[in-house]
């Protein structure tokens, strides 16, 4: 299945969570032999769990799979191999986390530098763990010295405020916001504005609260009720947190200030005009190295402390950040209650829209309370009944998201413009959805993502192709050429036999980039089967992304079409007749226009004509309505494919 549904279907999804959590759009981790219980799976069992792996890989997966003690083992085998005795210290240490042994902790890194941040990081911790709170003060402030190094006053600051002196806490929290390390933890933030208001400072606790988390229009409703809360001078008052929630923590606080780092060093690296030396480009981690680091963390936090929510939702945004949403909803699935239930099941809810649930996710948001339905609840909401084939309901609550994010700030104003256009597509008003398309090009400036998406649907309209164009490569550019952002200009330029070497050369960047990523897999396999530029190569890549996520509809749908090229019309007729069966609850008219196909050349003409007039049935939310005019009055002209071998693959079942 091409991806331009799917693209177009997710625009909501990855636009909304832009400013909170990017969410992927789909994939999971490979099927392979696993015992139900890797804690208790003995040492041999799970080696033979992750045979065939490269060792790299094995560690990935094991992360993906909550397998802390092979990844740790894993781990030091590298570090052994590399001869890095520091990086083995790292592993060792965190795996004395894991364990609760924070003395070994202490013992480990005994001759590592106290001045050293990751050094009295682990040290801090772990006196920590063991409730020793000055010990952990004087272990951070000997990394601290004038205290102007990364994060000292923030994690000063909670050190303090769990060691009972409020005091110090404040002034700690004052520096940090001074020189701007509230911004990459605002779970610290909050805390310090709590604070602020029990010290009798609501004025301040407002201004540092909108300081940080930024203009009160553009908040979401749970960020806005608990500023609302500030405002009243009645927060929740702050519970004094066990040694082992303090660890848990300060881990995933600090993972999340490295992730928002990142970020913003991207960020600047992309407007610096200056290029990389080829030493800066080496030193740049890619994105599966970044998940290793992050998910150790993360699942060391939650090892330690399973009801740390805030480690879940980062490690749920790491696990997107790979393709990895099926276990980044299964990292959300423990949060049935507490204060940040409702974004659990907005967040929820997007990723059982990625992977082709629309049924639960429709279900997760009618839980949300009406008073909590932003404009970012009805996006989703017009997205899943999008996905369901209600169009006329979608375009209901694209209209009221528009109404909702009237006088809440530009950037939600033109998302749910960017939620409309899509509605009035899907109704088959292309020249509505063209004209606020146009606008929001005209409007917004080129470093504006929501520019560059409106750009994109332009692109994929044979009629406004090449006025699309520039906007959407500006966005490409303009986002630092991300990989998500390749496969989305590439799956357009793709369609149109003037760009589509350009649009097969993103989608090998973006994978080259990404090479575990099923999505990617796919959108590249499919490309290169249905325009018949490499029918080996293509199956190849769809047979391994059908490996990797064999409950996908799409994937599935993708195969299908491969093997009906390969004139193998028995095989796609099994594949894309289950495919239909998978997106039942997410119909896709390509699906039943490919299995038209494969009717056709089978003999079974009326069953033929009934699948493309149920994919004509779709109006204008599928773009082949030329094509399956023709169909439907003349069939499939000319015979069937030749039937051949399928090409061999190298390596079945590797990732």
């Amino acid at each position: 299945m091409r991806l331009r549904a799917v693209l177009f279907a997710t625009t909501t999804i990855l636009m909304g969570s832009m400013l909170m959590a990017p969410m992927a759009w789909a994939a999971a981790p490979p099927t392979i032999e696993r015992t139900p219980d890797a804690d208790r799976a003995s040492a041999i069992a799970r080696e033979r769990a992750y045979a065939g792996l490269s060792l790299g890989d094995a560690i990935r997966q094991a992360l993906i799979d909550d397998d802390l003690e092979f990844a740790f083992k894993s781990l030091a085998a590298l570090g052994r191999a590399s001869g890095d005795n520091s990086t083995g210290l790292y592993y060792s240490a965190i795996r004395a986390f894991s364990q609760q042994n924070y003395q070994d902790v202490t013992e480990t890194l005994r001759d590592s530098d106290p001045s050293d941040m990751l050094t009295a990081t682990l040290v801090a911790w772990a006196h920590v763990g063991q409730g020793q709170w000055n010990q952990a003060i004087n272990a951070w402030e000997t990394y601290g010295g004038d205290g102007e190094r990364p994060f000292f006053n923030a994690y000063r600051a909670l050190l303090a405020e769990q060691n009972g002196d409020t005091k110090a806490a404040l002034g700690y929290y004052a520096q940090a916001q001074k020189v701007g390390e509230l911004h990459f933890v605002r779970d610290l933030s909050k805390r310090y504005v709590t604070l602020l208001v029990q010290a009798g400072q609501n004025e301040n606790a407002v201004k540092v609260f909108d300081e940080v988390f930024g203009d009160p229009k553009g908040l979401d409703l749970i960020d806005t009720q608990f500023r609302d809360t500030i405002v009243a001078g009645k927060p929740a008052a702050l519970s004094k947190l066990s040694p082992e929630a303090t660890v848990s923590s300060l881990m995933s606080n600090y993972a999340s200030a490295m992730m928002v780092a990142r970020m913003l060093q991207a960020s600047e690296d992309k407007e610096d005009s200056d290029k990389p030396t080829a030493d800066e480009s080496a030193d740049t981690l890619d994105a599966d190295a970044q998940f290793v680091g992050d998910a150790l963390l993360l699942r060391t936090a939650l090892k330690i402390d399973a009801t740390n929510q805030s480690a879940r939702f980062i490690l749920s945004e790491v696990l997107g950040n790979i393709d990895e949403d099926k276990a980044a909803l299964s990292t959300l699935m423990p949060i049935t209650s507490g204060e940040r239930l409702d974004e659990a099941r907005h967040a929820k809810a997007a990723l059982h829209l990625s992977l082709e649930d629309a049924s639960s996710a429709k279900a997760l948001l009618d839980q949300i309370p009406e008073r909590l339905r932003d404009r970012r609840w009805w996006d989703l909401h017009a997205t899943a009944l999008s996905a369901r084939g209600d169009f006329k309901g979608a375009f209901e609550s694209a209209s009221k998201s528009v109404a909702v994010a009237n006088g809440t700030g530009e950037w939600d104003e033109d998302l749910a413009q960017l939620s409309l256009m899509r509605a009035h597509y899907d109704l088959g008003r292309t020249s509505e959805a063209v004209d606020i398309a146009r606008n929001l090009v005209k409007k917004l400036k080129p470093e504006n993502p929501i520019r560059g998406y409106a750009g994109l649907f332009l692109a994929g309209e044979p009629t406004t192709h090449r006025e699309g164009l520039p906007a959407a490569r500006d966005s490409l550019k303009m986002m630092g050429a991300d990989s998500r952002s390749k496969v989305s200009l590439g799956s357009v330029l793709a369609q149109f036999p003037a760009t589509r070497a350009e649009g097969v050369q993103l989608l090998r960047d973006a994978l080259e980039e990404m090479p575990r990523s099923p999505m990617f897999m796919n959108a590249l396999g499919y490309t290169l089967v249905e325009y018949d530029i490499d029918l080996d190569e293509g199956f190849q890549l769809l047979l391994k992304a059908y490996e990797l996520r064999p409950y996908s509809g799409a994937i599935t749908d993708s195969l299908g079409r491969a093997h009906y090229k390969l004139g193998q019309l028995n095989e796609a007729q099994r594949l894309i007749e289950k495919a239909v069966e998978m997106r039942k609850d997410a119909p896709d008219p390509e699906i039943y226009d490919n299995l038209g196909d494969v009717y056709w050349h089978q003999g079974k003409k009326a069953d033929a004509r009934r699948m493309w007039k149920m994919a004509k049935d779709f109006g204008g939310h599928y773009f082949k309505q030329e094509q399956l005019d023709e169909k439907l009055r003349s069939g499939l002209k000319g015979p069937a494919p030749v039937e051949r071998t399928a090409p061999v693959v190298a390596e079945p079942g590797s990732v």
